[in-house]
């Protein structure tokens, strides 16, 4: 066993035991089912509340947190994290990546943004070989089961971010609304 895994599972094994899981997830709805673009300003307060809202779990102890990486929501998240590490140098980052090949699917903006994000993570998961049509909901349900509190950005009435929260809800996990 590498002496980067025995520490990264010591590291793990230490803050289970010490202060329990103190992980976040989010879901949130890629950008074709939100009702603005990137570059509006209903983007940028979604933004500002997500860093403001991640800012205060920080300073409750969370040092934990998963993306899901995909677009829109997952993404944003994930770079809020990242943008945040100068300042709290504790925190995690994984990827919960639903199958191999998902970054192939996207385009050659949203790869780059993908290949930042994997580069600043401490911990890549990666949770089917293939797409099948469950992979999404595997991976939601391990982000959920791994953390302690889920944020959800949702505009849809149906959806992978609708059955997450209803997932995360029967957990009994802490939910909070962006």
């Amino acid at each position: 066993m590498s002496s980067f895994l025995i520490k990264s599972l010591t590291r793990v094994i230490t803050v289970c035991i010490i202060c329990g899981m103190k992980g976040v997830c989010l879901s949130g709805n890629r950008p074709h089912k939100l009702p603005f673009a990137e570059n509006s300003r209903e983007c940028d307060l979604l933004k500002e509340r997500m860093r403001d809202v991640v800012v205060k779990l920080i300073e409750e102890g969370y040092t934990d947190f998963i993306t899901g990486m995909a677009t829109g929501c997952d993404t944003w998240f994930a770079e809020c994290i990242i943008n945040l590490m100068d300042v709290y140098p504790d925190l995690r980052l994984e990827a919960a990546v639903p199958y191999r090949g998902q970054r192939d699917r996207l385009i050659a903006k949203d790869r780059f943004r993908y290949d930042a994000i994997i580069n600043h993570c401490s911990k890549v998961t990666l949770l089917s070989a293939e797409y099948t049509k469950y992979c999404m909901s595997k991976r939601n349900r391990y982000m959920v089961d791994n953390s302690d509190v889920v944020l959800i950005v949702n505009y849809a009435e149906s959806g992978g971010t609708v059955n997450t929260r209803a997932y995360a809800e029967k957990q009994n996990k802490r939910i909070i609304d962006l």
